[in-house]
């Protein structure tokens, strides 16, 4: 009786290692086997893009493990679909929004650069044009010294005349420069009070732009661009880029791999994205999260250890 007994007591334990060892392999299944299903025309992205995108999603994982994670299979069960809805409209909608805010701020750049320009400019001008205003008032007082000392003796005779007409002459051109330079000062003043004018509308307008980008894009997402089911599937309804989509595709497949959300807003595994790296790397919460999840010895393997030892 006491020999049957033990007899069916190990039968039960090799029954339950049986179970248990089939639930840990159905909690993280490794290798998951993934082929790509539908892709909306919508997105623009080609079979051969989007195959090359989700190896590069995959490959955080497995450079990060060590491990074969994935595997593509063409006849396989489990399937990614690129599903086109609000979601990437509301998308391309941030990306032409921005895109303008881009146009705005190059051509606000723009603006400031010929301000500066302008500045520059006008202060050479005004440099240049002290010194010959200075030089004309120092040449002009010599010659009006000279003009009275000559009245004070009679007036000047012909030789002494045609000196006098002849710096005359030179305080005229010197005064024509100034005039010209002066002129050129004042139409620089104009072109900088325009230029500054347009370039206080448009940042205010880029302003009043980023404000309302900010208002409708500027909080943080959930990770509504894809779901992993549990039917076998990873369906992607929106990315901005490529860099966005491989961080999407990598945090749906941490959840195919039975990973849940973790603290650190840098995790693939965060439940908002915004902070990841790109290219995604495993964050060390992710890897915790991982190692609980897929990396623990199954009870079968247990079992078959403390076999061998008795």
């Amino acid at each position: 009786m006491r020999k049957g007994f033990a007899v069916s007591f190990i039968v039960v334990l090799l029954f339950a290692g049986g179970y248990f060892y089939y639930v840990a392999q159905a909690i993280c299944p490794i290798p998951l086997t993934y082929t790509i299903g539908d892709i909306d025309p919508s997105f623009d992205l080609s079979f051969d893009e989007a195959k090359l995108v989700i190896t590069e999603a995959e490959s955080a994982w497995e450079d990060a493990t060590g491990q074969n994670l994935f595997t593509y299979r063409d006849d396989a069960d489990f399937t990614i679909n690129f599903v086109y809805d609000e979601r990437q409209a509301t998308t391309d909608a941030e990306g032409n929004f921005k895109e303008k805010l881009d146009e705005t701020q190059s051509v606000t750049d723009a603006i400031n650069r010929r301000y500066n320009q302008l500045v520059t400019e006008y202060d050479r001008l005004q440099v240049e044009y002290s010194k010959k205003v200075a030089r004309y008032e120092k040449n002009l007082a010599a010659y009006n010294t000279q003009v009275e000392a000559l009245n004070a003796q009679g007036g000047a005779d012909p030789e002494e005349y045609a000196v006098l007409q002849e710096r005359k002459d030179d305080l005229d051109v010197e005064r024509e420069e100034l005039n010209t330079l002066s002129r050129q000062l004042n139409n620089l003043v104009d072109e900088i009070n325009r230029v500054g004018e347009q370039g206080n509308r448009l940042i205010e307008a880029y302003n009043r732009g980023v404000q309302e980008y900010n208002d409708t894009f500027g909080t943080s997402r959930e990770f509504t661009q894809g779901t992993y089911s549990s039917d076998k599937r990873i369906d992607i309804y929106a990315f901005q880029d490529m860099d966005e989509l491989r961080v999407v595709l990598a945090h749906e497949f941490g959840h195919a791999l039975s990973l849940e959300h973790v603290g650190n807003e840098k995790s693939l595994m965060y439940f908002l994205m915004g902070k990841q790296p790109v290219p995604p790397v495993p964050s060390t919460e992710d890897m915790e999260e991982f190692n609980r999840v897929c990396a623990s010895k199954s009870i079968w393997d247990t079992i078959k250890l403390s076999f061998t030892k008795s």
